[in-house]
C-alpha cells in the first residue's frame, strides 16, 4: 500500500519519502514498511489534533480485519524508528484513552522537485489549495481615524481562520506586510504562496461599525465571496465570527462547532483600549511599549479576567526586558509574572507557554524546562509562527541543528515574509558551514525589513566567514546606527589587517556594551584571537544575564575559544555541557 500523498516532507528532524517508503536524517536512511509509512503520513495529515485509534484503524487498516492492539504495536515500531522518547516525546504524543498526537513540526521539504508553485502548510501536508492570507482592512471612516480598529478587525479574522482545520493562514506580519501599499494582488498572492486573498474595510460612525469583506482568487482578482455586516459596535466580535464563517464556508472546508474566538473584553470601550494598545505595540520601540502597556492596564481595570489584554500587557513587558529597556533581572521577572498570571487566567494559552519558555532561555539558562514549554505550546497551538520561531531559537541554543531547522521552516512557511524565521534558517545554515544558503537567507531578511539592524549584522559575519570583506563591512556600516554594531566593525577591520580601525572600532563597542551587550565585545575579542579578554567579557556577559548570550554554543565567531578548557567550563555553568 502506497501514501496517497508521495510528497517528500519534514516532520521535526527527518525527511520522509512517502513514494519510496523512506525516512532520513544526518545521512542516515530508514526503510519503513508501507503500512508504517501511512501511519506516519496518517499523523502529519493530522498534525497537532488526537487521532483515535478508531480513526488510525479506519484509515491506515482499511483493508483488514485487525484489533486495535495492531494500532498500539505500529506506533511504538514508528517511535523506535523515529528515535523518539515515550515519556518525553519530541514526535507522538500518547492522549490517555483518545489516542495519538503528533507533535513535531510538519514542514514541505525545500529541495524536493515536486514541491513546486505554492507550498504545503507548516502543520497540514493535504491543503494546498485552501490557502488564504487576510491583508489589513482599510479605514473608510469619515475623520480616517479608525486605523487600529481596521488593523485589529483583520488580525483577529486571522485568528479565528487560523483555528479552523483544513486551512493554510498566512500570519500576520506576512500579511501586514503589504500595507499601505499599491502591488496587484497576483503579486501579493505570489510573494505569499496562496490562492486567495481577503480584503476589506471598516467604517465607524459613533456607536455602529460597517464592515465589509470579500474573498478574492489571486491570480486574477476574480470575486468568490463578499459580505457586508452593519452593527452596534459592541457586536464587534458577533460580526467577525461571521466573516470567518462565510469565509470557511466559501471555501468548502468543513466547520466544526470549535470556531468562536476567545472573548477578547466584555465592554466596547474595554476592546477600544485593547486595540489601540495594539497598534501601540506595533511600533516596536519604547515609547510604544510604554504606550501600549497603558492602554492594557485600562483595559485590564475595566475586566481584570481578559486573557488577550493580559497576554499582550505581558509581551510588553518581555520585549520590554528582550530589548534593554529595563534591567534584566527586573524586566524578566516581572514578564514572568505576568505570564503566570496569564496562565492564571488560561492555563491553555500557547502564547504564555512559549513566552515563557524564551524567558527560561535567554534568562533562566534552564533549557529542560525551556524545550517542555513550548513542547506544550506547540501542542496546543502548533500553526503559531511566533511559536515556532521560538521553538526554533531553543532548539538552535542548546545545538539541535536539524529540529532547529524543521521550525524555523515551518514558521516561514506559515509567514513568508517573516524576517525572524529568515534570520533563524540564516543562523542555522552560518552554523552548519552552509554560508550561501546563510547569506541568501539573511539577504531576504534585510530585504523585507531593512531597518532589521541585526540581520545586517548576522549577514556581515557570513560574509566574513565567506571572505567577502568589503560586502561584510558594507553590511557592518549599516547596522552602526545602533551602539554594538561596531563590534562588527571591529571584526571586519581585523580581517582586512586594518588592526587601528579595528581596536579603534572595538573601543566604541566596548563603550557602548559595557553595562548590557557585553556578549559582543566577547565575540570580537574572540575573533581576534585574544583569548584572555574574551573569558573575560563572557563572564561580564554572565554576570549581566547577556540576552545574547544563550547563542554561546557553537556560536563561530568563537571557535577560537573551543580548544580552551575555559569554553567548556563555561558551556557547563550555563547548563549547555553535555
Amino acid at each position: 500500500m502506497k501514501s496517497q500523498n508521495s510528497s517528500a516532507i519534514r516532520i521535526g528532524a527527518w525527511c520522509v519519502e512517502p513514494s519510496l517508503d523512506e525516512i532520513s536524517r544526518d545521512g542516515k536512511t530508514v526503510k519503513l514498511q508501507p503500512r508504517t509509512m501511512r501511519l506516519l503520513v496518517c499523523l502529519a495529515e493530522h498534525a497537532g489534533q488526537v487521532v483515535s485509534v478508531e480513526q488510525l484503524l479506519e484509515e491506515v487498516w482499511r483493508d483488514l480485519v485487525v484489533t486495535p492492539s495492531s494500532v498500539y504495536h505500529a506506533v511504538a515500531a514508528l517511535r523506535r524508528m523515529l528515535g523518539d522518547d515515550r515519556k518525553n516525546p519530541s514526535y507522538i504524543a500518547n492522549v490517555l484513552r483518545r489516542g495519538y498526537r503528533l507533535v513535531a513540526p510538519v514542514a514541505p521539504r525545500t529541495d524536493d522537485p515536486a514541491m513546486s508553485g505554492e507550498q504545503a502548510p507548516a502543520t497540514d501536508i493535504s491543503i494546498i489549495s485552501k490557502s488564504i492570507a487576510v491583508l489589513p482592512f482599510v479605514d473608510m471612516s469619515e475623520k480616517q481615524d479608525q486605523e487600529y480598529f481596521a488593523d485589529g478587525m483583520a488580525e483577529e479574522v486571522i485568528t479565528l481562520l487560523a483555528r479552523v482545520p483544513g486551512i493554510r493562514v498566512i500570519g500576520r506580519t506576512s500579511s501586514f506586510h503589504f500595507k499601505g501599499k499599491s502591488e496587484d494582488l497576483r503579486t501579493i498572492g505570489s510573494a505569499l504562496g496562496v490562492v486567495y486573498l481577503v480584503e476589506g474595510s471598516v467604517r465607524r460612525s459613533d456607536n455602529r461599525v460597517r464592515v465589509t469583506a470579500q474573498l478574492i482568487l489571486a491570480r486574477d482578482g476574480s470575486q468568490l465571496w463578499s459580505g457586508s455586516y452593519d452593527k452596534a459596535f459592541h457586536e464587534v466580535l458577533e460580526i467577525q465570527e461571521q466573516i470567518a464563517t462565510g469565509l470557511v464556508r466559501a471555501l468548502q472546508v468543513a466547520i466544526g462547532a470549535d470556531l468562536p474566538s476567545r472573548p477578547i473584553l466584555n465592554s466596547a470601550l474595554g476592546y477600544e483600549l485593547y486595540q489601540r494598545g495594539r497598534q501601540a505595540l506595533d511600533r516596536f520601540d519604547k515609547v510604544g511599549f510604554e504606550s501600549a502597556a497603558g492602554y492594557f492596564q485600562q483595559a485590564l481595570g475595566i475586566d481584570s479576567a481578559s486573557v488577550r489584554s493580559a497576554e499582550s500587557l505581558a509581551l510588553v513587558h518581555t520585549y520590554t526586558a528582550e530589548w534593554g529597556y529595563a534591567p534584566p533581572r527586573e524586566g524578566f521577572e516581572r514578564a514572568r509574572m505576568s505570564w503566570e498570571r496569564v496562565l492564571r487566567l488560561d492555563s491553555k494559552s500557547a502564547v504564555a507557554l512559549a513566552q515563557l519558555a524564551l524567558i527560561h532561555a535567554i534568562y533562566d539558562w534552564d533549557w529542560v524546562a525551556a524545550i517542555d514549554n513550548v513542547h506544550q505550546a506547540l501542542s496546543l497551538d502548533p500553526r503559531d509562527p511566533g511559536i515556532l520561531v521560538t521553538a526554533g531559537m531553543v532548539h538552535l541554543a542548546v545545538g539541535r541543528l536539524d529540529q532547529s531547522t524543521a521550525f524555523y521552516r515551518a514558521a516561514s512557511v506559515l509567514d513568508p515574509l517573516g524576517p525572524v524565521s529568515h534570520s533563524g534558517l540564516g543562523t542555522v545554515c552560518y552554523r552548519n558551514g552552509r554560508l550561501a544558503e546563510a547569506e541568501a537567507e539573511f539577504r531576504r531578511a534585510v530585504e523585507i525589513s531593512p531597518t532589521f539592524l541585526w540581520a545586517h549584522w548576522a549577514l556581515g559575519t557570513v560574509l566574513l566567514a565567506s571572505g567577502k570583506l568589503d560586502a561584510a563591512l558594507e553590511q557592518m556600516q549599516q547596522a552602526t546606527s545602533h551602539g554594538d554594531g561596531n563590534s562588527g566593525l571591529a571584526l571586519v577591520y581585523y580581517a582586512m589587517k586594518h588592526k587601528t580601525e579595528s581596536d579603534a572600532a572595538l573601543a566604541l563597542a566596548t563603550k557602548a556594551c559595557a553595562e548590557r551587550s557585553a556578549y559582543r565585545v566577547a565575540e570580537a575579542h574572540a575573533y581576534r584571537g585574544e583569548c584572555d579578554q574574551a573569558f573575560a567579557w563572557l563572564e561580564r556577559a554572565y554576570r549581566q544575564k547577556d540576552v545574547a548570550l544563550y547563542r554561546v554554543k557553537g556560536d563561530p565567531l568563537l571557535r577560537n575559544l573551543e580548544t580552551d578548557p575555559r569554553y567548556s567550563t563555561f558551556l557547563k555553568k550555563m547548563n549547555l555541557l553535555e
